[in-house]
């Protein structure tokens, strides 16, 4: 099950409509004691493609549209958050306020954003394949400049 969590109705009900015409199925439900609105998608029979679509969707009206709403003063979010598909399949949300939120879109697209998260979890939970040091990724380029100069 796919749970995309906003803080608008009308937007969770936006999200909704698009995710029922790519052929899904989405249920729309508030959460009073977190004054929030979940959108459930359960994942089973979606290809790919359309789960692509979805995380597409969500980004625009999720990132964009949400952190508009909050920066504005039309929404009463108290976090944002990041949804990360995980190495094992399942998805997580990295939640932060959202004036960090607006801080990240000031300055990156939200694909830029939702790419630094995946990069930060891969490293998590790859930590061998992702270590090395600062001084070992200069010293590579290092190398490298030198071999082009030759």
């Amino acid at each position: 099950m796919l749970d995309f969590l906003f803080f608008d109705l009308s937007l969770a009900e936006k999200f909704a409509n698009k995710a029922q015409a790519l052929g899904a199925v989405a249920s729309v439900e508030t959460i009073p004691a977190e004054n929030s609105v979940q959108v459930r998608v359960p994942q089973a029979g979606l290809s790919d493609q359309v789960l692509t679509k979805l995380d597409e969707i969500y980004d625009q009206l999720f990132f964009i549209e949400q952190a508009e709403l909050v920066e504005v003063g039309g929404s009463q979010a108290d976090a944002c958050g990041v949804q990360l598909q995980l190495a094992s399949g399942e998805y997580t949300t990295v939640m932060m306020p959202p004036e960090e939120m607006n801080r990240l879109l000031s300055v990156f697209s939200p694909g830029e954003v939702q790419a630094l998260f995946a990069r930060i979890a891969d490293a998590v939970e790859n930590p061998e394949e992702n270590s090395c040091t600062v001084c070992s990724v200069m010293g590579e380029k290092f190398e490298q400049m030198m071999r082009e100069n030759d």
